[in-house]
């Protein structure tokens, strides 16, 4: 069995058992929490893997990295619990990526990432999403991303669908075509 097949397997269990509770959107959220904290601090991750830090120190440092009270008691701490005790921490990332798309397909939410290469204001932010909210006729959760080798313009992934209008691909459009022409 595939290690992606084994996370699949826990997150889906858990979005099953999530939604008959009525947390599936509490569990998203603390996935949401720790999967940013995994994003920023990769020592989580080292940690997680180390086999001489013990489980319940995992287990706190995953509590804590979830924005949650050691002593909390949820569906979303047991299910921490049971993944260090069967010693599959280390799929923990896949699950976390599986739990979220899963969420995201049920609840009709479409993942948009916003590229550019300065920050844009709250303003611009939402007419975006608004607009694409009423063009998908989905949910969006956006997440926005400052890339200066972009140049200026911006580049938009709304779910599997791309779209490039930066100035950095722009001028390489031209070189290519520059390129073709003088061969």
């Amino acid at each position: 069995m595939t290690s992606g097949s084994i996370a699949n397997r826990y997150a889906k269990a858990l979005f099953e058992e999530a939604s008959n509770q009525n947390v599936d959107q509490q569990v998203y959220d603390h996935f949401g929490v720790l999967h940013n904290s995994m994003k920023s601090e990769p020592d989580l991750q080292m940690a997680l893997i180390n086999p001489r830090v013990s489980m319940e120190k995992k287990y706190t440092l995953l509590l804590l990295a979830s924005g949650l009270d050691p002593e909390a008691t949820t569906l979303y701490t047991r299910f921490l619990r049971l993944l260090l005790e069967n010693h599959r921490e280390n799929k923990l990332r896949m699950v976390i990526y599986v739990y979220r798309d899963i969420y995201r397909q049920h609840h009709q939410i479409d993942r948009v990432v916003f590229e550019t290469a300065v920050p844009v204001d709250a303003d611009t932010l939402q007419l975006l999403t608004q607009r694409i909210k009423r063009h998908t006729g989905r949910e969006v959760e956006c997440e926005t991303k400052v890339r200066p080798y972009l140049l200026g313009g911006f580049r938009l992934r709304i779910g599997d669908r791309r779209y490039d209008y930066s100035y950095k691909h722009q001028l390489e459009k031209i070189r290519n075509e520059l390129t073709m022409n003088h061969s």
